[in-house]
Parts: C-alpha cells; structure tokens; sequence
C-alpha cells in the first residue's frame, strides 16, 4: 500500500449472512493467478453461478465502493486473493460486526478499510441502507467515523495500528527502516557487550 487513505464516500451493498470464508470470497480453483489485476472477475465466483441472493448486489453495473458484512467476514485460509479481488472489483472498506484475523490484517495491507461496528449501530446501518439500492456512506478513518445516508454518524472501530498505517501509506517495511538508526545502534552495542551473540551468526 503506497496511497494514503484517509476517507472512503460511496455506495454500499449488503451481505446477509455470517461467516463468509475466503473460499466463497475467491475459490481455491483461481490461487493459481498471480496477477492481480482483473481478479475481481472470479470474486464470488460460485456464488454468483449459484445464483444465491447474497451476490445480487453484483448485477449492479458499478461496484460498490462499500460492503456491509455481518459477522466473522473473510473466515478461513489466510489467501490474500480474497483481498486483492475485493479490491480489484471496486470495494474499498468493508463494514462488518467482526472479520477474520489475517483477512483483516491482510486487508489494511492492500488498502481496503476493514472496520467494525457494534451490534446496536449495524442494526442501524442495516436499517439506513434497507430498500435503498445506492444509499451512500461516507467513512472519514482519521474520525473513525461512518456517515448513514440519513446524515447520522456511527462510530467505527479498526484495529491497533491500522488508521495510522492507512493515513500514512506506510507498509511494515517502511515503519522497520524508520527505526533503522536505533536497530543500528543497538546492533553495535550488542556487538560491543556480547560479542558472543553476534558471534553465533
């Protein structure tokens, strides 16, 4: 992720239903791809040949820039396919109860918001967006915040460290060598006081 992301305003879709894995987000069959670009064309792919209702938002001709889970989205394998062919499809933030542990680090990784929101205010959500085809949310990540259709705002939760590395557009290796001085530093002070350590390389 090289792109500062500090607010994501468009319209949302929803998905009914818990527990959505990385599987039904993109099937095994596709990991062979590497190239990201036009992964978004396999993004529920058994789904939508299945015809199952949670996919129709995708016969929209434009994306979503914003899906609204319920809970436990991006469950399962840790393929960071499933990321990248959100991504590649248009989605910008996912809005959920609560997300699999490495989907949503994977998420932040790739520039897509992962936030989540308590059980009273998604009712809420769920109840703006109902019977409104292209409501629009607006979700400021500095504020932590997700503006409903009808003006209110929500507060939104994301995890430790994430908002700070999608205001900064730094990557983990970026925020390793900003402390490159100090880990210098204390690699000549081990050197100096426990050769025996540095020796053992």
């Amino acid at each position: 992720m090289k792109a500062v992301i500090a607010e994501i305003q468009g319209r949302a879709a929803v998905m009914q239903r818990d527990d959505i894995d990385t599987d039904a987000i993109f099937p095994g069959r596709f990991l062979r791809l590497v190239q990201r670009t036009g992964m978004g064309a396999h993004l529920f792919a058994d789904w939508l040949a299945e015809g199952r209702p949670e996919v129709a938002f995708m016969a929209q001709p434009a994306p979503p820039q914003v899906l609204v889970a319920l809970q436990n989205f991006g469950c399962g394998s840790s393929r960071e396919h499933a990321v990248w062919a959100l991504s590649d499809y248009g989605v910008q933030a996912v809005v959920a109860l609560s997300f699999g542990d490495i989907f949503r680090n994977n998420c932040v990784k790739n520039g897509v918001v992962a936030a989540t929101v308590t059980p009273a205010d998604h009712a809420r959500l769920l109840q703006a967006l109902a019977g409104a085809a292209d409501a629009p949310l607006h979700l400021r990540v500095a504020e932590r915040s997700l503006q409903l259709p009808d003006g209110s705002v929500i507060p939104v939760t994301l995890a430790d460290g994430h908002a700070e590395q999608l205001l900064s557009a730094e990557d983990e290796v970026d925020r390793t060598l900003r402390h490159d001085a100090a880990l210098r530093a204390y690699e000549a002070r081990v050197q100096r006081d426990q050769p025996w350590l540095a020796s053992m390389d």
